[in-house]
């Protein structure tokens, strides 16, 4: 219920209720217009009577006025003492500099010695009247900055979502007369179902193949011109390149060998004769331990591993590599 003009909540579900930064009394927003549209006037609670102004009501953020109060004194000294670590030349003094804002918030916030506190806020503000408004300045910059970036995401992540549904409703538009040519098929082919079904299989997955690369191809490219004209994006610099690989092994998605066909633990126990596959009597040993097996330990993972390090050279040396004319493994 407003306090002042009685209204209730239950009766006015709309009404909303608006606080002033100077005594945080809590006042319906019919009222704020009645009494405070012709100037400032006092708070109408009893024994308050605060000079208020219509333009300084706001909604209330947190349930708790403490809360609320001490996040508006923080507001308040942060507009003034708006530094950041970068204008201090060192840690030490930059840590004192918040120490000393934490101070005057807390004396503001707990009513201690609130008009000395003030008059050196006021005082320092005069003092640094032209840092204060130059750092303001560069702060509103990059906040106008961060509002065209996120302006920007948000159409770019638009454009993806009709790419996406444009791309859904020709799948199944495809998918459609998929459906219809299989029917025709079936009825006027010689071929098997089984034989349709293939085929029809195979046109499905070349299909879906080649509209995977494409949706890749078109959100690159829309990130690439998102990007060239992002200032949040950092730019590397043209001569920085790949770090060196030794045969660029790790950068190739296809293995340069193909495994022989490795013994399971059954094999092994049957017979040691491993030909036309790898064979280590330590390792072939080991394969017969159920408790190895049972943890989870393969054989082929250990040829694997050791195919691996070798076809990414791993035991090279780096520099030899580099000066070489021709990388040779090690």
């Amino acid at each position: 219920m407003c306090p002042i003009c009685k209204t209730d909540k239950y009766l006015s579900p709309n009404m909303t209720f608006l606080i002033n930064p100077e005594c945080y009394h809590k006042i319906c927003e019919s009222c704020v217009d009645r009494i405070f549209s012709l100037g400032p006037a006092p708070c109408p609670y009893p024994k308050c009577g605060k000079i208020l102004r219509k333009n300084k009501f706001k909604q209330q953020v947190f349930d708790d006025l403490r809360i609320e109060r001490e996040i508006d004194i923080r507001k308040k000294v942060g507009n003034v003492y708006n530094k950041t670590e970068e204008d201090f030349p060192s840690l030490k003094e930059y840590n004192q500099y918040l120490e000393n804002i934490e101070e005057i918030v807390f004396k503001l916030n707990n009513d201690v010695d609130v008009v000395e506190t003030l008059a050196e806020l006021d005082k320092y503000e005069q003092e640094h009247k032209l840092e204060i408004l130059e750092k303001n300045m560069r702060e509103s910059e990059k906040s106008a900055d961060l509002v065209k970036y996120q302006e920007a995401m948000e159409r770019l992540k638009q454009e993806k979502r009709k790419i996406q549904e444009k791309m859904d409703l020709e799948d199944l538009n495809f998918q459609r007369e998929q459906q219809q040519k299989l029917l025709d098929k079936m009825a006027t082919s010689s071929e098997t179902t089984e034989e349709i079904l293939k085929q029809l299989e195979v046109q499905k997955q070349s299909r879906l193949t080649s509209r995977r690369k494409q949706l890749q191809s078109i959100n690159e490219n829309l990130d690439r011109q998102f990007n060239s004209a992002n200032p949040f994006h950092k730019h590397l610099p043209e001569e920085v390149q790949t770090p060196f690989t030794p045969f660029k092994g790790d950068r190739d998605l296809n293995k340069k060998y193909t495994m022989l066909p490795v013994l399971d633990a059954e094999e092994i126990m049957d017979t040691d004769n491993s030909h036309g596959s790898y064979y280590d009597p330590y390792m072939n040993k080991l394969a017969k331990v159920k408790e190895f097996l049972g943890a989870g330990w393969r054989l082929n993972h250990v040829y694997e591993r050791a195919l691996d390090e070798a076809f990414i050279g791993l035991g090279c040396i780096i520099e030899q590599e580099k000066t070489s004319a021709k990388p040779t493994l090690v």
